[in-house]
């Protein structure tokens, strides 16, 4: 299998026909692909913490607020944070996307390894669907916000005065040491204004390389806006926050029992397969920030107006 092309590890028919032992272990071999290949398209996936789990739904209880009394006399003890009712759930969901091979087709002279694009399809709109479910998600979930002085890329923008000042909010009301990593999710019209080249002192380069340098910032482009897909989960905004589990999770399902690909004989017709996960995301709640509660994350801020 090591010195397979992708073309012979994708063909799931086997000497013995679509059913043989041989395609059970292609058939693995293509949904560990899909599941890497999907989340490696995906963009958003390197914005939040990744996990397979054993379950559908999850509830997180979490202490109304967190506290640490200094000093204290010898002899004192310090009141506890109680745990409490207060909680937050996620609950994943089922997707699908399906392609039939038709016996027509087959005949005339398609051969699997060039069918196997169509599967390929169906991985990138599983793509597109995980960005749009966590895109969609932190957008919700923002704790601070700021308008753009301009549209990014106009006479009147201030693209680095902008950028800074709502990661002065984050760092302001976010429990963080202020020295994270940052990350940018802009609309993809925008991406020819972070890399034109300017003068920031007297150094020529892009203003994401710029904000890069000074400010640990990487920037992600997605479609996934306002005139630039099928869904918008951006509209005309951008989004700033600081990547990771302790900001939100993305979860698909890999348990016992579920049967992720199927590849099925219609008779007189053809072979249909099938793609069938279970997804879901959740922002972690900070009881203790400015925005507690309420699916809100001060670590995430939104960037309102950037393009028209």
């Amino acid at each position: 299998m090591a010195n397979n092309t992708l073309e012979q590890i994708l063909n799931v028919e086997a000497a013995d026909g679509p059913f043989s032992v041989g395609d059970a272990v292609l058939e693995q071999t293509l949904r560990d692909f899909i599941q890497l290949q999907s989340n490696t398209i995906a963009i958003a996936t390197d914005l939040v913490g990744v996990r397979s789990v054993p379950w559908l739904e999850f509830k997180w209880y979490t202490g109304v607020g967190g506290s640490f009394s200094y000093p204290l006399d010898d002899v004192a003890l310090a009141d506890p944070t109680k745990v409490g009712t207060v909680n937050y759930t996620t609950k994943l969901e089922k997707g699908q996307g399906r392609v039939t091979f038709l016996d027509a087709v087959r005949l005339r002279g398609e051969s699997w390894e060039n069918i196997d694009r169509q599967q390929l399809g169906i991985v990138r709109a599983r793509a597109d669907a995980i960005d749009n479910k966590i895109l969609t998600d932190l957008m919700a979930g923002f704790g601070q916000s700021s308008a753009a002085a301009a549209t990014f890329g106009s006479a009147g923008a201030d693209e680095e005065g902008d950028l800074l000042g709502l990661m002065d909010k984050i760092f302001l009301n976010a429990r963080v040491s202020g020295n994270e990593p940052m990350a940018l999710v802009l609309p993809s019209d925008k991406r020819s204004s972070m890399l034109n080249t300017q003068l920031f002192g007297n150094v020529v380069e892009s203003l994401g390389d710029h904000m890069g340098r000074i400010a640990n910032l990487s920037v992600y482009y997605t479609r996934d806006h306002t005139g630039g897909h099928t869904s918008a989960a951006l509209g005309n905004d951008a989004l700033l926050l600081i990547p990771g589990a302790e900001t939100a999770e993305f979860f698909t399902y890999n348990g016992e029992g579920f049967v992720e690909t199927e590849l099925t004989r219609i008779p007189g017709l053809g072979y249909d397969w099938l793609l069938t996960s279970y997804m879901g995301s959740v922002i972690h709640e900070m009881q203790d920030t400015q925005s507690a509660g309420s699916g809100k994350n001060d670590r995430i801020a939104k960037l309102t107006g950037v393009r028209a």
